[in-house]
């Protein structure tokens, strides 16, 4: 298939993980590789290492891992042999997969000597949680190996050391939980609960002496426990109104970063909200502490400086303190359009075309379709209907186009030609943005040409529901 999606490293492991449970074992797959993994151990000839080899070395192991390795448990296992295997396959395996339950192995076998294998292949995202996980199982002191481990890890990995050591009593740990760990690349959600209460961020917000990177993390934790998400939150956390109120007094007069900001923001918007709160107030959360706390949201968010200091960021070239620069200025209405059709211009394939057209009346949507026309290379764009996901650098011109056609629906008449393009795109998702496009405007506004493309389509799109989407605008389901 064109544009075909690869996960990232770690990315199978922490999503299906998290949220999918293990996967489901493959038709008889786990007893073959449990009956090849015993072979393999009896009698480890390289008939027998290769066909053991041959049936773990796909990418996907975590479905079979447990249940295996579950097999080798009890008093008769041969420990030495469990873990020369595991370290043959750790250590020569060409395929990520076998490579995965080399580390397992090694686990539970015990790591020993050769804990530095496992140190090393732990650093690389894709092996991290088996990493973790034979630490866990392999080390009689694990703690500190995972403390490690998880400070090199960034991703996926991160999460899996900080998740196993959310019991930690190491101050050290602890600290390190609260101050940074929390931190990862994939969404701060996964470890905000764990930072609040692992590391004790009430007790330490109430310190005499609070120190600004602690602060920091304070706001960067309690937004996301606010925001919610795919892990424990704010109603999870018996400590939270506690922690709110400790952090607000403290930004009383101390709130400075665009960070602080959004971080009250979010707190505001959660204090804001209509439901859940007959249930919140058992845990403390009462209308007179809300609306205190609201109120000291309000003084912090007024104050008049914010502005000047949203200014500075938008200026900022470093793409995340612009992006919060941007997001607070949405907060307080501020027209950022010149700025981000000049952000637009220095890349066109990157920049803020979404942001733009937000900002857009019908006078600054024309001039954002000639913009489109001056910098995008829109005539390499219509080389007809394929199952492209249009993802990837090759891609990315497409990927640009899709804001403006997104926004066109709500722009009669403006664009026609870049509509046509996006029917031709072999991009789907192009296509699907364009029929929108037909679908919102009256059919006298529709481009020359545009019903004869969308009939086609609705004939012949590789994507099916391409197809039936296309039928469906064509039968006249479009305003008149």
């Amino acid at each position: 298939m064109t544009g075909e999606l690869r996960w990232a490293p770690g990315a199978m492991e922490g999503a299906f993980g998290h949220h999918a449970g293990t996967g489901d074992d493959a038709p008889g797959r786990t007893d073959v590789v449990t009956k090849r993994l015993g072979a393999a151990l009896r009698r480890p000839s390289r008939r027998n290492l290769v066909r053991f080899y041959d049936v773990v070395c796909d990418d996907d192991i975590l479905s079979i891992v447990d249940r295996v390795i579950g097999q080798l448990t009890g008093p008769d296992m041969d420990h030495s042999r469990v873990h020369e295997l595991g370290l043959w396959l750790a250590t020569t395996g060409v395929d990520r997969g076998a490579v995965k339950m080399g580390i397992a192995l090694l686990g539970v076998s015990g790591l020993g000597d050769d804990v530095n294998v496992v140190r090393v292949l732990g650093r690389h995202e894709e092996f991290t949680l088996y990493a973790a996980v034979a630490i866990s199982n392999g080390t009689q002191e694990p703690e500190v190996e995972l403390w490690n481990l998880g400070q090199v890890a960034q991703g996926w990995g991160r999460i899996h050391c900080v998740e196993r050591l959310s019991t930690t009593q190491d101050p050290r740990i602890k600290d390190w939980i609260l101050r940074e760990g929390f931190r990862n690349s994939i969404m701060y959600e996964y470890l905000a609960y764990i930072a609040a209460t692992t590391g004790g961020l009430n007790d330490a917000l109430r310190q005499d002496a609070v120190d600004r990177p602690l602060l920091t993390a304070a706001g960067e934790i309690l937004q996301a426990l606010v925001t919610g998400g795919p892990a424990q939150d704010m109603d999870d956390y018996a400590e939270g109104v506690e922690a709110i109120e400790a952090y607000l007094a403290l930004l009383q007069t101390r709130a400075e970063s665009l960070g602080d900001y959004l971080a009250v923001v979010s707190i505001k918007r959660f204090l804001d909200q209509d439901g859940g709160w007959d249930i919140r107030a058992t845990k403390g959360w009462s209308l007179a502490r809300r609306e205190a706390l609201a109120g000291q949201c309000a003084a912090v968010l007024n104050a008049p400086e914010w502005d000047d200091r949203i200014r500075v960021g938008l200026m900022c070239d470093e793409r995340f303190e612009f992006g919060r620069a941007d997001v607070a200025s949405r907060e307080r209405g501020i027209d950022t359009f010149d700025i981000q059709v000049a952000k637009i211009r220095q890349d066109p394939l990157g920049g803020p075309w979404f942001r733009a057209w937000q900002q857009a009346d019908h006078a600054r949507a024309a001039f954002l379709v000639s913009l489109v026309r001056q910098l995008l290379p829109i005539h390499e764009i219509p080389t007809g209907p394929s199952d492209a996901l249009g993802v990837g650098p090759n891609w990315r011109p497409h990927a640009a186009l899709d804001w403006t056609l997104q926004a066109l629906r709500n722009h009669v008449g403006v664009g026609p030609d870049l509509v046509l393009i996006g029917l031709e795109s072999p991009v789907t998702r192009n296509r699907n943005m364009s029929l929108n496009v037909l679908k919102a405007w009256p059919r006298d506004s529709w481009p020359e040409g545009a019903a004869e493309i969308a009939e086609r389509l609705a004939a012949a799109d590789p994507k099916e529901r391409t197809r039936a989407f296309a039928a469906e605008i064509v039968d006249g389901s479009s305003p008149t």
